[in-house]
């Protein structure tokens, strides 16, 4: 997943061709800026012309006129520039919002080893406080760059016409200007590189801290908020000296450009000056040659904050793009081929599996899970069991080994047709803070009332659904905080049978409810997936008494499998876990399990 970083000789290419995507846009607003810059060139010179022919030769209805034109320039001007401000901030937000989409999508690629190595808090950091961070190098930053190009180009032009000698006093200290906002630029960039890694942190902690579940948490265990209150306030002075680092080094390009319009001003008024005592130059031509360097000053000022800006931009820039390039543990195969018809025959062999090197999970795993089938996976704490589910999903690929379905190499399988035919019911349930219908559309988006009302049913979900206000439009609240564990339980399962899978992996599904509830969901489940190949990580003496296989895992290794009487006595290892974690459930009056 690590990549190198991306040279800044990389990111202005790719930068500049998410504009180039919108070339249209970018055209009015070139057209528009180069109309701007046209015009802003009439008030200087209707000033010279009112100084030299209107005023210094008395003629007040030419004074009017040069006036008046002096009038309707400016509103031009501000009309055209209304609009040109409108094609650059629609050109910056499409931009953006292109790089947002990318984002997105790149983040959906991602494999399950990305998002155990990721913190929530940093894709959150980088969705939102990275492109935010280069919202203004783009949309005030790239797209403006043009209008300031073109602006000083014509500016520049027109000064060279009416007098070489004072445009170069003009721009003759434009080397030092802009060598500052380089340095400053990249002393920004040093700095941002800082800051995004610790926006990156301090989300993620404030995500922990005041999600429904890190609260009642650290309530549970009356948690001294005081010390996470402490280290948010090192955190915060942390950001803060960072971002008046960021404030000064603007500061300083503010203050360099001051000088530059002074200094620069200070010689033409000495130079300009003195010709016009010679009677070299007219005074006409000097004020307006002066009004030409006074505008010069913004597109030089501009390009300056601009190249502040967008080298500081860098940082954020590259942290996009890394992870929009970051290439998916798990992709199709080139030679992956459709998964029809799937019968639901799993084979596993002599598998063996990684997720760190040299830290071997599963070793040298071979077994078969018959098609419509339920299969019970049980084990002591690490022997594989999520694993195995795991691979099965090719959420990982084995390290050694291969994994089949009916024949086929889940490598040479295209994944979204793998996935069509699977469900799944984390032990820990996954409910999304939207309504009822909308978690359970995940399953099927085209179900129907009848099929939602069906697969509740079957959870022994639907009155409960009824007996709501809003009925299956209600919310649910953060990870579905408005019902209880039984019920989001249950609407995990109603979800999981929805889809009519051909493969359904429930890491038992059942945990949470009560004996009665589970009698009557398991059988509605044996009715609704009859056709299904399940497996299920057991828990619970139901699921083990109900299996028609039971595989036995230690240390990765599956040590035996068979139906429940036979492991009883001859594997020494289950009828341990039996005595440890199954034979106390049939206690009676604990629940009514018992065979």
């Amino acid at each position: 997943m690590e990549q190198d970083a991306l040279p800044f000789t990389a990111i202005v290419p790719r930068v500049f061709g998410l504009v180039a995507v919108h070339w249209r846009v970018l055209v009015a607003a070139s057209f528009l800026s180069l109309t701007v810059s046209l015009l802003w060139m009439l008030p200087p010179l209707l000033i010279s012309l009112i100084i030299d022919r209107a005023i210094l030769g008395a003629d007040a209805r030419l004074l009017f006129l040069l006036s008046g034109g002096l009038l309707g320039a400016a509103l031009l001007i501000g009309l055209f520039n209304l609009l040109e401000d409108y094609f650059l901030a629609l050109l910056g937000e499409r931009v953006v919002r292109s790089l947002r989409i990318m984002m997105f999508e790149a983040l959906q690629r991602q494999s399950h080893r990305f998002f155990v190595r990721t913190s929530s808090g940093a894709i959150v950091s980088r969705m939102w406080n990275d492109v935010s961070g280069i919202h203004n190098a783009v949309s005030s930053g790239i797209a403006e760059m043009f209008s300031t190009l073109v602006l000083f180009a014509v500016t520049l032009a027109f000064m060279f016409t009416w007098n070489w000698t004072l445009a170069l006093l003009s721009i003759s200290l434009l080397p030092l200007v802009f060598g500052v906002s380089l340095f400053m630029g990249k002393l920004t960039e040093a700095v941002n590189d800082v800051l995004f890694d610790k926006l990156d942190g301090m989300t993620s902690f404030t995500l922990e801290r005041f999600s429904i579940n890190g609260f009642t948490l650290l309530g549970g265990f009356g948690y001294d908020r005081a010390r996470d209150s402490k280290r948010f306030a090192n955190d915060t002075d942390e950001l803060l000296t960072l971002s008046v680092r960021q404030s000064m080094a603007v500061q300083v390009v503010v203050l360099t450009l001051g000088l530059f319009t002074i200094l620069s001003s200070l010689l033409i008024y000495l130079y300009g000056g003195l010709r016009v005592i010679d009677g070299a130059l007219s005074l006409g031509t000097l004020t307006a040659f002066i009004a030409l360097s006074v505008r010069l000053a913004w597109p030089v000022a501009n390009l300056s904050n601009l190249s502040v800006n967008f080298i500081g931009a860098t940082a954020p820039f590259r942290r996009v793009f890394e992870w929009i390039d970051l290439t998916p543990e798990i992709t199709d195969a080139a030679d992956a081929r459709e998964l029809r018809d799937t019968r639901g025959h799993i084979a596993f062999k002599d598998v063996s599996f990684e997720y760190e090197p040299g830290v071997p999970v599963l070793r040298e795993l071979s077994f078969e899970v018959q098609p419509g089938r339920l299969t019970a996976l049980v084990g002591p704490s690490g022997a594989g069991k999520t694993t195995i589910t795991y691979l099965m999903l090719r959420f990982y690929d084995p390290t050694a080994g291969s994994i089949e379905i009916d024949g086929n190499d889940l490598r040479h399988v295209r994944l979204a047709s793998l996935r069509e035919g699977t469900s799944i019911v984390p032990q820990e349930t996954v409910v999304f803070n939207t309504t009822i219908r909308e978690n359970l559309l995940i399953a099927k988006p085209d179900a129907t009332k009848d099929e939602l009302a069906a697969a509740c049913e079957a959870a022994q979900l639907h009155e409960v659904i009824g007996n709501m206000p809003d009925g299956y439009e209600s919310l649910v609240g953060e990870f579905g905080y408005s019902l209880s564990g039984g019920e989001r339980q249950r609407l995990a399962i109603a979800r999981a049978i929805l889809k009519r899978p051909r493969l359904l992996i429930m890491d038992e599904p059942t945990s949470s409810l009560d004996s009665i509830t589970e009698r009557a969901i398991r059988d509605s489940l044996t009715a609704v997936l009859a056709q299904s190949t399940t497996i299920v990580i057991a828990h619970r003496l139901s699921t083990v008494l109900a299996a028609d296989t039971i595989l036995v895992l230690d240390e990765g290794r599956c040590v035996d499998s068979g139906r429940h009487d036979e492991l009883l006595v001859r594997c020494d290892l289950y009828k341990r876990l039996y005595e440890e974690q199954f034979a106390p459930q049939n206690f009676p009056g604990l629940n009514d399990d018992a065979p």
